[in-house]
């Protein structure tokens, strides 16, 4: 498993996308701190930026490469290796490569701008985000055979989360304020990772306004210490139930 995720990482190295990716992150993270004079707002238009880009591009490069990379998983698969074994490789070498250009773009203007919790925040929801989509990706592409259904479905459900869910909670919530659907909002929340970072960064900036149509109801519960965990957690639940439906697809699939 190690040398095939090793191999990959390597190859990742060498990959003119995550070398790009890496620039791009670096320069809108340094453009941002250099061209707005408060570094706690550069942090909230920073994490905005973030929330959107970083899900998408995870999502649509893992879907890529694993087609572009299908031969060699094929040949993989008829050598004594575990089939787990060469999916969570390939999980784990596109997640580290994208972690380490995800770092590298946006840790390091952090760090040297705004080194502090709301930076810290923003640098583990962006790891999470990372992890969860580049889960998805392998999901949906061990799912699809086609190579442009699947980045379709990427992009289907890239906008899902990032735009059509805020607006469907928000009309379920005016819809029946006049009912006690707290208990009910806080689980469909939870059922979206991007809004869940995006709660895990703003209350360490303490503006729940700032949280979208559901950051009331996100500051109600989530806003101790007890509840950031439980979201963190509940992050950790995305990257595991998408790994473990990708592995368990694979393994019954036929190349």
């Amino acid at each position: 498993m190690w040398k095939v995720c090793k191999y990959t990482l390597l190859d990742l190295a060498r990959n003119r996308f995550a070398l790009g990716y890496t620039m791009m992150l670096f320069a809108v993270s340094t453009g941002m701190f250099m061209i707005e004079g408060d570094n706690t707002k550069a942090l909230i238009t920073l994490s905005q930026v973030v929330l959107a880009l970083v899900p998408l591009l995870a999502l649509v490069f893992t879907i890529i490469y694993f087609y572009n990379q299908y031969e060699f998983t094929v040949l993989l698969a008829v050598q004594p290796i575990s089939r787990r074994s060469i999916l969570m490789s390939h999980w784990l070498a596109v997640s580290t490569a994208l972690l380490a250009a995800f770092m590298i773009g946006v840790g390091l203007p952090v760090l040297a701008w705004a080194p502090g919790a709301v930076g810290a925040a923003l640098l583990l929801s962006g790891t999470a985000l990372t992890a969860v989509f580049c889960g998805l990706g392998i999901w949906i592409a061990v799912v699809q055979r086609d190579r442009a259904r699947a980045v379709g479905i990427g992009l289907v459900t890239w906008v899902l989360m990032v735009l059509v869910y805020d607006s469907m909670l928000l009309w379920l919530m005016f819809a029946f304020s006049d009912r006690p659907i707290e208990p009910l909002i806080v689980p469909l929340a939870a059922l979206n990772p991007i809004d869940l970072s995006r709660m895990l960064i703003m209350l360490k900036i303490d503006l729940a306004a700032l949280l979208g149509y559901t950051g009331a109801v996100y500051h109600r519960f989530f806003g101790s210490v007890g509840g950031m965990l439980m979201a963190a957690l509940i992050l950790l639940l995305w990257v595991a139930l998408s790994t473990w439906r990708s592995v368990a697809v694979f393994r019954k699939k036929d190349l």
